[in-house]
């Protein structure tokens, strides 16, 4: 499930807001209502992209939200049924974890007669 197609048109008109408001927006009687304000990620985007800023991610699980930051996780993955290991493959991992015990004992047992 993908929430890019559904929400690519709003880019173009942020996008818009942003850059062109930027340059208009002025504060008045040395009062802010903080809206001149564009987060520093943003601002290296619209720098670094100049027009193209906002435009649809490339990659499906990203989404720009409307500062223009960069939201990685945003769509989350489809759901799936766990594979659990079959009865060899469980076999096979209490074997190994045999071995690695067996060795790390006869580590310890070894650094002690040593010492």
């Amino acid at each position: 499930m993908s929430h890019a197609a559904t929400i690519t048109p709003d880019f173009r008109s942020m996008a818009q807001q942003l850059v062109s408001s930027r340059e208009t927006r002025k504060v008045n009687f040395g009062l802010s209502d903080g809206s001149e304000l564009v987060p520093a990620e943003a601002l290296s985007r619209m720098q670094r992209e100049g027009r193209s800023f906002l435009r649809r991610p490339s990659l499906n699980g990203a989404t720009v939200d409307q500062e223009g930051l960069t939201n990685n996780y945003a769509v989350e993955p489809e759901m799936y049924y766990a594979a659990f290991p079959s009865q060899e493959q469980a076999r096979q991992y209490a074997i190994q974890g045999l071995a690695a015990a067996t060795l790390i004992a006869g580590l310890i047992i070894m650094s002690l007669a040593v010492s």
